[in-house]
């Protein structure tokens, strides 16, 4: 009997042990997210910072973002245990802007593609009040179609607000906020402001560069 007992103890060990590594499992991240700099601009700016006040929300500011991951993400990130990547943060190239943990919808701008093999958004979508708390936002429903996670929800029960994310790299790929009246706010990835090079600048660098060889020339003549 006590040899049967011990056998059960064992295999009831192993099973635990199992299953226990299956709930903390891995996080899967697209290769591009590591030590790297991301863009997003706005395309639309419509509204005013009166109607989409946050500092805490991306776009709020009607400017664009300049995001750098300053560390390589852990396989074992837990995004609904409160992890959250180690990110720097500057508006238009040279504010640095400092946001909240745990209640800033900064940190969905990168997120992770799989966890244990499951689809991330697949969990992101149901943890609807994570997901109020970081976008300051009423819920309204969510969907994946065609290798794009789409959340919709309302923000100060006026503004329309939806987030899309490509699925295959965990990046935000559009964020639009639509008023009633029908202006907007429209994020997308890219450089904006402050992060572009506008086309006139080589030129004048290249006019400056002549300009003091030649002033060299006639010093030496």
């Amino acid at each position: 009997m006590k040899r049967t007992h011990c056998i059960f103890i064992v295999v009831f060990g192993i099973l635990t042990s199992q299953s226990i590594m299956l709930v903390e499992g891995f996080t899967e991240w697209d290769a591009s997210v590591s030590t790297s700099f991301f863009y997003w601009k706005t395309t639309s700016k419509q509204l005013s910072y009166n109607e989409y006040p946050d500092g805490d929300l991306v776009g709020s500011f009607g400017r664009a973002i300049g995001l750098k991951v300053y560390s390589i993400p852990s396989i074992n990130f837990s995004f609904f245990e409160g992890d959250r990547l180690d990110l720097g943060i500057t508006i238009e190239g040279d504010v640095p802007h400092e946001v909240s943990k745990f209640y800033s919808d900064y940190h969905l701008l990168i997120l992770p593609i799989n966890v244990n093999g499951t689809n991330f958004f697949d969990l992101l979508f149901e943890q609807t009040e994570l997901l109020q708390n970081l976008t300051h936002s009423i819920y309204i429903n969510s969907s994946i179609v065609n290798d794009i996670a789409i959340l919709n929800l309302k923000f100060n029960n006026t503004l329309d607000v939806k987030y899309e994310w490509d699925i295959n790299t965990g990046l935000l790929a559009r964020k639009s906020v639509i008023s009633p009246s029908g202006l907007k706010l429209i994020i997308v990835p890219g450089r904006g402001i402050g992060y572009t090079i506008p086309t006139y600048y080589p030129a004048i660098i290249y006019l400056s560069i002549i300009i003091g060889i030649l002033i060299i020339r006639k010093k030496k003549h």
